[in-house]
């Protein structure tokens, strides 16, 4: 499957029109160091480094047809959304929109389609980057061009059984609402591996800190470090759609992870938990 990533940023300049609008591009950068597995990108263990990554096979660098860097700042009303992202797009089968104008992701459906797109995932990792209209019509735009579609937030928050399209993105790339495997010994986790991991790559490095956890609810001390140690870069701002911070959502989405592996291997363990996860419907 072949992904086209399309992102809004860079260094801004100053000074900016009071009647314009700045984009930040720090979790757009961070997806595409995890898709290519860029070196160094995980540097939590520091010396004591074991290159896990690289035993998983991450590196989907091959898979990205092209990457369309956008400008970092935008008029609040774009006059002509298509002089900004061209009127044709590189042939790709997946699209990923990252902090981009409203008015310019509204184009976007019919012309990732006409490259052959056959998804368009729009993530939020803050309030501000998509509302209820802006979702509500990308939905029927896709559903008119028999594109799958996705608005996930935060980004791992995206769940299979969306559309059969988003299913084999997400496990194409591996990425999604993360899920672990676990074996256990008498007490403890002897081994975590990561079967989808949150698109940031987040995920690799709790479950790699996991190894030695206690099988009680000592464990979700272990899952809160090694998260904010990443770190996670969603916001810290209420959601008022969640009544959540999007930044909380990423925590209690890997608790959720660490507690149904748990269960698998037949260890119930209640993990802190967050109403907001009951509505996950944002991403579908």
């Amino acid at each position: 499957m072949k992904l086209l990533v399309m992102y809004s940023g860079g260094p801004i300049p100053r000074p900016v029109d009071p009647f314009s609008v700045t984009f930040d591009d720090t979790f757009a950068l961070r997806f595409l160091r995890h898709l290519t597995n860029e070196e160094g990108y995980c540097s939590g263990c520091g010396a004591l480094c074991d290159h896990c990554r690289d035993t998983y096979g991450i590196d989907f660098t091959e898979d990205i047809a092209d990457v369309v860097q956008l400008p970092p700042v935008l008029p609040y009303y774009v006059d002509d959304p298509l002089e900004i992202l061209g009127r044709e797009l590189t042939p790709h089968e997946a699209t990923v929109a990252i902090n981009v104008h409203q008015e310019i992701l509204l184009e976007l459906p019919a012309l990732a389609r006409a490259a052959g797109s056959r998804v368009l995932i729009v993530p939020a990792e803050q309030p501000h980057w998509t509302n209820g209209w802006l979702r509500g019509e990308l939905k029927k735009r896709c559903k008119a061009l028999d594109m799958g579609c996705a608005f996930p937030k935060p980004f791992c928050a995206l769940p299979p059984g969306i559309h059969p399209a988003v299913d084999e993105f997400m496990e194409h790339f591996r990425i999604g609402m993360p899920k672990i495997r676990l074996e256990v010994g008498e007490g403890y986790i002897r081994e975590a591996r990561v079967l989808r991991s949150a698109p940031c790559g987040n995920t690799y490095y709790v479950a790699f800190n996991l190894r030695g956890a206690p099988l009680d609810g000592r464990v979700a001390e272990v899952v809160a470090k090694y998260w904010h140690s990443f770190p996670c870069v969603a916001s810290m701002e209420m959601d008022r759609e969640l009544g959540e911070t999007i930044l909380h959502m990423g925590g209690f989405i890997h608790y959720l992870a660490v507690q149904e592996a748990l269960a698998e291997v037949g260890v119930e363990v209640e993990l802190p938990t967050s109403p907001a996860l009951r509505r996950l419907s944002l991403a579908g």
